[in-house]
């Protein structure tokens, strides 16, 4: 069975309310025409708000009543109104409606601690959560041990009022959150090999550097990918990074006007001894700046490819590259991205980020690509 997928924006906001009623009808009336026994994906994505609850609660236990596999319920936007769901998922008639849904997405609903608790019990099926601007989610715990879970990936992002998460005796591989910096704890995860994490706050303290380590120090040493947001630390005294011998995929969100940029990239690739692939996520932010030389360099022998992304025709991102193909002697590959991940809450002029993003293009393939040898493959997208 196809999947039941629709998803659509409005633009003019004076039309906001009656472009919503269209689109409640519209999947009503593809709810009321389906006659299969089930479907595998249900995907929900309009900025609708209070007076369609009843509507999406239906959809929900009509999604659950066909044994959906996928379910994604999206009402963000950007008047950023919080939707709650009613009983849909308690409403659904019979337990065994839950066995089938293997892959759960919300965002911008007012789902709580104990609504989590609730999915995590009655979908024992469940493989991939992801949570995403949820404000009334203050913390979450999962203890593998309470429920049969087959939980593998977890993801949340939420920038609002988060206390803690806790994870204990679970059998997760995969691990990202976004976010204000909070009490994580990841305890006996003995699969865990991939974990992203990107914390920031408008006050940061000396202790902020070493926070994530500290965090993730049960599960260090098992990792093979790991992803962090360095934005926080500019210009703060480079630490150090303990022993990661088993990152073999390493991305890194870092600021191209941070000066000792070079001294963290050097610090993290003497860690990651076995590093295969390395991912730099740029932002561009203030006036170019001269970069501080790193010191105590010492030669790669795994790193093969190299990625950066949001890159910009500038000196430092340039100084970059130029750093990583000196010091990774088996590098392979180089690949260039210019389209930039757009920090929370930024808004930007979508026609001249597309103008940016074709200059980058061509200084990268015109004048980036001179500095590259010919043993080594080199990409723009």
């Amino acid at each position: 069975m196809k999947p039941l997928t629709h998803c659509s924006h409005y633009q003019d906001q004076d039309s906001e309310d009656k472009e919503c009623w269209r689109y409640v009808n519209w999947v009503d009336s593809v709810v009321k025409m389906h006659t299969g026994p089930t479907i595998e994906k249900f995907r929900v994505c309009f900025p609708l708000d209070f007076s369609h609850t009843p509507f999406i609660d239906r959809w929900v236990q009509f999604a659950l009543k066909k044994w959906v596999q996928d379910l994604v319920l999206d009402f963000s936007a950007q008047s950023h109104k919080l939707l709650y769901l009613g009983n849909g998922f308690s409403k659904a008639s019979g337990f065994s409606k839950f066995r089938a849904l293997k892959d759960l997405s919300l965002n911008s609903i007012g789902v709580t601690r104990g609504d989590i608790g609730f999915v995590l019990s009655s979908c024992p099926c469940l493989e991939q959560l992801k949570v995403s601007n949820c404000p009334n989610l203050t913390s979450v715990t999962i203890v593998g041990s309470h429920f049969a879970l087959k939980l593998k990936s977890l993801a949340i992002e939420c920038w609002h009022s988060m206390d803690s998460i806790e994870i204990l005796d679970a059998n997760l591989v995969s691990f990202s959150y976004s976010g204000n910096p909070l009490k994580l704890v990841l305890s006996n995860v003995p699969l865990l090999v991939e974990v992203s994490i990107s914390e920031r706050d408008s006050i940061l303290t000396d202790d902020y550097r070493g926070l994530i380590f500290t965090q993730l120090s049960g599960c260090l040493s098992q990792l093979h990918t790991l992803g962090l947001d360095l934005n926080g630390m500019v210009d703060m005294e480079v630490f150090s990074v303990q022993t990661l011998p088993n990152i073999k995929h390493l991305e890194l969100e870092v600021l191209g006007e941070d000066i000792l940029i070079l001294e963290q990239i050097n610090c993290f690739m003497k860690a990651c001894s076995y590093l295969e692939k390395l991912v730099l996520k740029m932002q561009f932010i203030f006036p170019e700046v001269n970069l501080k030389e790193a010191s105590n360099t010492c030669s790669h022998h795994h790193l093969e490819v190299v990625e950066i992304v949001g890159y910009r025709g500038r000196q430092s991102a340039v100084k970059i590259l130029m750093f990583l193909m000196e010091t990774a002697v088996s590098l392979k590959k180089v690949v260039i991205n210019p389209v930039r991940q757009l920090i929370r809450g930024e808004s930007v002029d979508e026609s001249d980020e597309v103008v940016e993003e074709e200059e980058a293009r061509q200084h990268a393939l015109h004048e980036l690509r001179r500095e590259v040898p010919a043993a080594i493959s080199f990409g723009c997208l």
